[in-house]
């Protein structure tokens, strides 16, 4: 089973958007790391995550003290060191990276990381028929309300091909 290694933004989005048990439906092991669970500060967001890490639902990878310098090396100056710490796991679990972080991305790929995205999880979501297209279509809007880092063009064509699917 594929691992999927996730960021902050992305546990975030999907707890407010309230699609955590359906997220966690998808045929995938998912893990993050220390690091990126300290970096929850909205206490309901982080009682959302702390459920499905209690429920052995998200594993957390605790950064050993000597992986300290393999994450300080990747570290560039357009990314901080939590960054770094969960490209670097991605890499040791040979996960797929998700993230909504564009800078990450970019790096992350240049690497030969495969890196996704909020929108790879809604096709997921839908594709293996957990949530309808009508779902989807209403979620993808409400976290545009709130996420303006979305990729306009590919929210754009989600709309139109759920709709069309709708028909």
């Amino acid at each position: 089973m594929r691992i999927i290694v996730n960021d902050t933004n992305i546990l975030i989005d999907l707890a407010n958007l309230n699609l955590l048990d359906y997220f966690l439906k998808l045929e995938f092991e998912f893990h993050t790391n220390d690091f990126i669970i300290n970096e929850l500060t909205d206490t309901e967001q982080k009682e959302k995550i702390e459920k499905i890490i209690n429920d052995k639902q998200l594993i957390v990878a605790e950064t050993k003290s000597e992986e300290y310098t393999a994450i300080i090396e990747l570290q560039t100056k357009n990314l901080s060191f939590e960054d770094c710490s969960i490209w670097y796991y991605a890499q040791k679990v040979n996960g797929i990276l998700l993230t909504g972080d564009a800078r990450l991305r970019k790096t992350v790929e240049k690497s030969g990381i495969e890196v996704r995205g909020i929108l790879f999880i809604f096709d997921k979501l839908v594709e293996c028929n957990i949530i309808d297209t009508h779902t989807a279509v209403e979620k993808l809007k409400e976290l545009i309300s709130f996420n303006h880092r979305l990729p306009k063009t590919e929210v754009e064509k989600r709309f139109a091909l759920w709709r069309q699917e709708e028909e």
